[in-house]
């Protein structure tokens, strides 16, 4: 089975297989290379968006108004980004 790995950010990835399904994964870097230390599965874009959402909100360093925005701007550009990834394979 064929999967495409997208590095969101230095603490996400995001696996997309043949079947369209989304895994996004949260990833650690240790001295040995990169660990997957979690994966939800995704049915769509949407899921996708909400798990991000869900975990950066709930990262222990987000205390302020200022740091939500600044989460919820870096996942827009993320999935920006996912999207014109996938619409660049849909015409190869």
């Amino acid at each position: 089975m064929q999967e495409h790995i997208i590095e969101l950010s230095n603490n996400y990835q995001l696996k997309l297989n043949e079947n369209q399904n989304y895994t996004v994964c949260k990833i650690e870097h240790t001295p040995t290379g990169i660990v997957c230390n979690g994966e939800q599965v995704c049915k769509d874009l949407f899921g996708v968006v909400d798990t991000l959402v869900y975990c950066e909100i709930m990262d222990e360093d987000v205390t302020s108004l200022a740091d939500i925005a600044a989460r919820l701007a870096g996942i827009y550009d993320e999935v920006k980004r996912i999207a014109e990834i996938q619409e660049t394979y849909a015409y190869a």
